[in-house]
Protein backbone atom coordinates (compact mmCIF):
# COMPACT_ATOMS: atom_id res chain seq x y z
CA UNK A 1 0.00 0.00 0.00
CA UNK A 2 2.95 2.22 0.08
CA UNK A 3 3.05 4.91 -2.23
CA UNK A 4 -0.90 5.21 -2.53
CA UNK A 5 -3.12 7.85 -1.71
CA UNK A 6 -4.27 7.25 2.11
CA UNK A 7 -8.40 6.61 1.29
CA UNK A 8 -10.24 9.41 2.79
CA UNK A 9 -12.40 7.95 5.79
CA UNK A 10 -16.10 7.12 5.00
CA UNK A 11 -18.27 9.42 7.35
CA UNK A 12 -20.05 7.52 10.45
CA UNK A 13 -18.24 3.81 10.30
CA UNK A 14 -17.58 2.88 13.41
CA UNK A 15 -15.89 -0.10 13.61
CA UNK A 16 -15.01 -2.62 16.28
CA UNK A 17 -12.59 -5.92 16.14
CA UNK A 18 -12.91 -8.15 18.53
CA UNK A 19 -11.24 -12.30 18.53
CA UNK A 20 -9.04 -14.27 20.69
CA UNK A 21 -5.69 -13.17 20.58
CA UNK A 22 -3.23 -14.28 17.57
CA UNK A 23 -6.66 -14.74 15.57
CA UNK A 24 -6.27 -12.14 12.93
CA UNK A 25 -7.39 -9.12 14.92
CA UNK A 26 -4.08 -7.01 13.83
CA UNK A 27 -4.08 -7.71 10.40
CA UNK A 28 -8.13 -6.81 9.86
CA UNK A 29 -7.40 -3.80 12.00
CA UNK A 30 -4.53 -2.61 10.04
CA UNK A 31 -6.69 -3.09 6.57
CA UNK A 32 -8.86 -1.00 8.26
CA UNK A 33 -6.99 1.77 8.94
CA UNK A 34 -4.59 1.43 5.66
CA UNK A 35 -7.68 0.27 2.96
CA UNK A 36 -10.25 1.87 4.61
CA UNK A 37 -9.37 4.79 6.12
CA UNK A 38 -10.54 4.92 9.42
CA UNK A 39 -8.19 6.29 12.31
CA UNK A 40 -7.47 3.76 15.19
CA UNK A 41 -5.33 3.74 18.41
CA UNK A 42 -3.81 0.26 18.28
CA UNK A 43 -5.80 -1.82 20.98
CA UNK A 44 -8.44 0.15 22.51
CA UNK A 45 -9.22 -2.14 25.57
CA UNK A 46 -11.86 0.38 26.69
CA UNK A 47 -14.97 -0.79 26.59
CA UNK A 48 -14.58 -3.86 28.74
CA UNK A 49 -13.79 -1.32 31.59
CA UNK A 50 -17.18 -0.01 31.31
CA UNK A 51 -18.62 -3.24 31.03
CA UNK A 52 -17.98 -4.33 34.60
CA UNK A 53 -18.03 -0.95 35.98
CA UNK A 54 -22.16 -1.09 34.67
CA UNK A 55 -22.18 -4.95 35.99
CA UNK A 56 -20.36 -3.69 39.31
CA UNK A 57 -22.98 -1.08 39.86
CA UNK A 58 -25.77 -3.18 39.55
CA UNK A 59 -24.74 -5.76 42.26
CA UNK A 60 -23.83 -3.39 44.42
CA UNK A 61 -27.48 -1.51 44.14
CA UNK A 62 -28.91 -4.91 43.66
CA UNK A 63 -28.19 -4.99 47.83
CA UNK A 64 -30.35 -2.12 48.68
CA UNK A 65 -32.84 -2.45 46.44
CA UNK A 66 -35.33 -3.00 49.05
CA UNK A 67 -34.00 -1.62 51.98
CA UNK A 68 -35.53 1.66 52.82
CA UNK A 69 -34.29 4.66 54.67
CA UNK A 70 -31.11 3.93 51.92
CA UNK A 71 -30.22 6.54 49.17
CA UNK A 72 -28.71 3.80 47.55
CA UNK A 73 -31.84 1.98 46.99
CA UNK A 74 -32.74 5.29 44.65
CA UNK A 75 -29.65 4.68 42.48
CA UNK A 76 -31.09 3.10 39.37
CA UNK A 77 -29.01 0.78 36.77
CA UNK A 78 -31.09 1.62 33.49
CA UNK A 79 -30.30 5.79 34.62
CA UNK A 80 -26.69 4.68 35.35
CA UNK A 81 -26.23 2.97 32.12
CA UNK A 82 -27.68 5.64 29.94
CA UNK A 83 -25.44 7.85 31.96
CA UNK A 84 -22.16 5.30 30.77
CA UNK A 85 -22.78 4.93 27.60
CA UNK A 86 -23.29 8.52 27.15
CA UNK A 87 -19.37 9.50 28.66
CA UNK A 88 -18.46 6.80 25.97
CA UNK A 89 -19.88 7.92 22.90
CA UNK A 90 -18.04 11.84 24.29
CA UNK A 91 -14.65 9.74 24.69
CA UNK A 92 -14.42 8.22 21.24
CA UNK A 93 -15.49 11.19 20.23
CA UNK A 94 -12.66 13.57 21.67
CA UNK A 95 -9.96 11.18 20.86
CA UNK A 96 -11.05 10.83 17.72
CA UNK A 97 -12.22 14.43 16.66
CA UNK A 98 -14.48 12.38 14.13
CA UNK A 99 -17.32 10.16 13.86
CA UNK A 100 -15.30 7.56 12.44
CA UNK A 101 -12.96 5.24 13.93
CA UNK A 102 -11.59 1.73 14.43
CA UNK A 103 -11.41 -0.01 17.77
CA UNK A 104 -9.43 -3.61 18.12
CA UNK A 105 -9.60 -4.95 21.54
CA UNK A 106 -8.82 -9.21 22.04
CA UNK A 107 -10.21 -11.39 24.15
CA UNK A 108 -13.22 -12.70 25.13
CA UNK A 109 -14.06 -10.01 27.73
CA UNK A 110 -14.32 -7.69 24.45
CA UNK A 111 -15.98 -10.56 22.61
CA UNK A 112 -18.90 -10.89 25.12
CA UNK A 113 -19.58 -7.07 25.04
CA UNK A 114 -20.60 -7.02 21.51
CA UNK A 115 -24.02 -6.29 23.16
CA UNK A 116 -23.40 -3.35 25.27
CA UNK A 117 -21.50 -2.72 22.09
CA UNK A 118 -24.02 -2.48 19.89
CA UNK A 119 -26.75 -0.80 22.38
CA UNK A 120 -23.77 2.46 22.59
CA UNK A 121 -23.17 2.60 19.06
CA UNK A 122 -26.32 1.14 16.89
CA UNK A 123 -24.61 2.26 14.30
CA UNK A 124 -21.86 0.11 14.87
CA UNK A 125 -20.08 -2.59 12.38
CA UNK A 126 -18.65 -5.82 14.53
CA UNK A 127 -16.09 -7.92 13.00
CA UNK A 128 -15.45 -11.14 15.13
CA UNK A 129 -12.26 -12.91 14.15
CA UNK A 130 -11.69 -16.69 14.72
CA UNK A 131 -8.98 -18.95 14.26
CA UNK A 132 -8.61 -22.76 15.06
CA UNK A 133 -7.55 -23.79 18.72
CA UNK A 134 -4.40 -25.62 17.54
CA UNK A 135 -2.79 -22.92 15.82
CA UNK A 136 -4.18 -20.41 18.34
CA UNK A 137 -2.76 -22.20 21.56
CA UNK A 138 0.85 -22.46 19.44
CA UNK A 139 1.11 -18.74 18.71
CA UNK A 140 -0.23 -17.62 22.11
CA UNK A 141 1.87 -19.93 23.83
CA UNK A 142 4.96 -18.75 21.71
CA UNK A 143 4.17 -14.90 21.75
CA UNK A 144 3.10 -14.67 25.73
CA UNK A 145 5.31 -17.49 26.71
CA UNK A 146 2.01 -18.85 28.22
CA UNK A 147 1.39 -22.42 29.63
CA UNK A 148 -0.01 -24.75 27.79
CA UNK A 149 -2.65 -25.69 29.43
CA UNK A 150 -4.01 -22.10 29.98
CA UNK A 151 -3.26 -21.20 26.68
CA UNK A 152 -6.23 -23.67 25.70
CA UNK A 153 -8.52 -22.19 28.02
CA UNK A 154 -7.92 -18.86 26.88
CA UNK A 155 -9.23 -19.83 23.59
CA UNK A 156 -11.78 -21.81 24.25
CA UNK A 157 -13.05 -18.92 27.08
CA UNK A 158 -12.86 -16.78 23.75
CA UNK A 159 -14.80 -19.50 21.35
CA UNK A 160 -17.87 -19.87 24.04
CA UNK A 161 -18.18 -15.79 23.87
CA UNK A 162 -18.23 -16.51 20.13
CA UNK A 163 -21.07 -18.45 20.16
CA UNK A 164 -22.73 -16.59 22.90
CA UNK A 165 -22.75 -13.39 20.72
CA UNK A 166 -24.15 -14.95 17.72
CA UNK A 167 -27.49 -15.74 19.28
CA UNK A 168 -27.61 -12.47 20.85
CA UNK A 169 -25.98 -10.41 18.19
CA UNK A 170 -26.77 -11.89 14.65
CA UNK A 171 -25.71 -8.95 12.88
CA UNK A 172 -22.08 -9.14 13.70
CA UNK A 173 -19.67 -10.30 10.84
CA UNK A 174 -17.51 -13.46 11.73
CA UNK A 175 -14.16 -13.81 9.88
CA UNK A 176 -11.96 -16.73 10.22
CA UNK A 177 -8.24 -16.07 9.99
CA UNK A 178 -7.76 -19.06 7.54
CA UNK A 179 -9.88 -17.17 4.96
CA UNK A 180 -7.81 -14.14 4.82
CA UNK A 181 -5.18 -15.83 3.25
CA UNK A 182 -7.13 -19.13 1.45
CA UNK A 183 -9.90 -16.36 0.24
CA UNK A 184 -8.82 -12.95 0.10
CA UNK A 185 -11.16 -12.14 -2.72
CA UNK A 186 -14.51 -13.52 -0.92
CA UNK A 187 -13.16 -12.13 2.46
CA UNK A 188 -12.14 -8.26 1.03
CA UNK A 189 -15.87 -8.71 -0.42
CA UNK A 190 -17.55 -9.58 2.65
CA UNK A 191 -16.26 -7.37 4.54
CA UNK A 192 -16.62 -4.60 1.98
CA UNK A 193 -20.06 -4.41 1.98
CA UNK A 194 -20.80 -5.28 5.38
CA UNK A 195 -19.18 -1.90 6.49
CA UNK A 196 -21.08 -0.26 3.37
CA UNK A 197 -17.87 0.29 1.33
CA UNK A 198 -18.46 -2.16 -2.15
CA UNK A 199 -15.89 -0.37 -3.92
CA UNK A 200 -13.11 -1.69 -1.31
CA UNK A 201 -13.40 -4.73 -2.09
CA UNK A 202 -10.50 -5.56 -4.37
CA UNK A 203 -8.17 -3.49 -2.33
CA UNK A 204 -8.90 -5.50 0.79
CA UNK A 205 -8.28 -8.49 -0.91
CA UNK A 206 -5.27 -7.24 -1.99
CA UNK A 207 -3.98 -6.44 1.28
CA UNK A 208 -5.10 -9.49 2.79
CA UNK A 209 -2.69 -11.59 -0.17
CA UNK A 210 0.11 -9.11 0.32
CA UNK A 211 0.41 -8.29 3.97
CA UNK A 212 1.28 -10.91 7.31
CA UNK A 213 1.06 -9.23 10.71
CA UNK A 214 3.64 -10.69 13.36
CA UNK A 215 3.63 -14.03 11.90
CA UNK A 216 5.37 -16.54 14.16
CA UNK A 217 3.41 -19.97 12.82
CA UNK A 218 5.74 -21.37 10.43
CA UNK A 219 3.53 -24.23 9.05
CA UNK A 220 1.47 -23.60 5.41
CA UNK A 221 -0.96 -21.07 6.06
CA UNK A 222 -2.73 -23.05 3.12
CA UNK A 223 -3.38 -26.06 5.45
CA UNK A 224 -4.85 -26.38 9.23
CA UNK A 225 -2.56 -27.34 11.46
CA UNK A 226 -3.40 -30.31 13.10
CA UNK A 227 -1.83 -31.96 16.64
CA UNK A 228 0.27 -34.42 14.52
CA UNK A 229 1.98 -31.40 12.61
CA UNK A 230 2.13 -29.43 15.77
CA UNK A 231 4.29 -31.72 17.57
CA UNK A 232 2.39 -31.85 20.11
CA UNK A 233 3.54 -34.59 23.01
CA UNK A 234 1.51 -36.97 23.64
CA UNK A 235 0.34 -35.14 27.09
CA UNK A 236 -0.45 -31.94 25.21
CA UNK A 237 -2.74 -33.66 22.97
CA UNK A 238 -4.24 -35.26 26.04
CA UNK A 239 -4.84 -32.01 27.13
CA UNK A 240 -5.95 -30.37 24.25
CA UNK A 241 -8.56 -33.00 23.36
CA UNK A 242 -10.04 -32.93 26.98
CA UNK A 243 -9.85 -29.10 27.09
CA UNK A 244 -10.30 -27.43 23.45
CA UNK A 245 -12.04 -30.94 21.60
CA UNK A 246 -15.57 -30.57 21.83
CA UNK A 247 -15.49 -26.27 20.98
CA UNK A 248 -13.24 -27.86 17.93
CA UNK A 249 -15.28 -30.50 16.46
CA UNK A 250 -18.45 -27.32 16.94
CA UNK A 251 -16.66 -25.02 15.34
CA UNK A 252 -15.79 -27.84 12.23
CA UNK A 253 -11.51 -27.71 13.01
CA UNK A 254 -9.94 -30.56 12.50
CA UNK A 255 -7.27 -32.29 14.97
Amino acid sequence: MSGQVQPSPPPALKLFILGSARSGTSITYFAAREVLGLHGRGEGHVVPIFVRLNHQFYLYTREFAEQKGTMAKDLLPRTFKVHLQDFIRRFYKNTYNRDSFVDKTPGAESIRAAGFILETFPEAKIIVMRRTGIEVVQSYRQKFNAEFVNACRAWVDCMSAITLTRANCPGILEIDQYDLTNAPEATGKRIAEYVGLPDRAAALASFFSERRVEQSSEHDWRERLTMEKAGLSEAERAQFTEICGPTMKAFGYPM
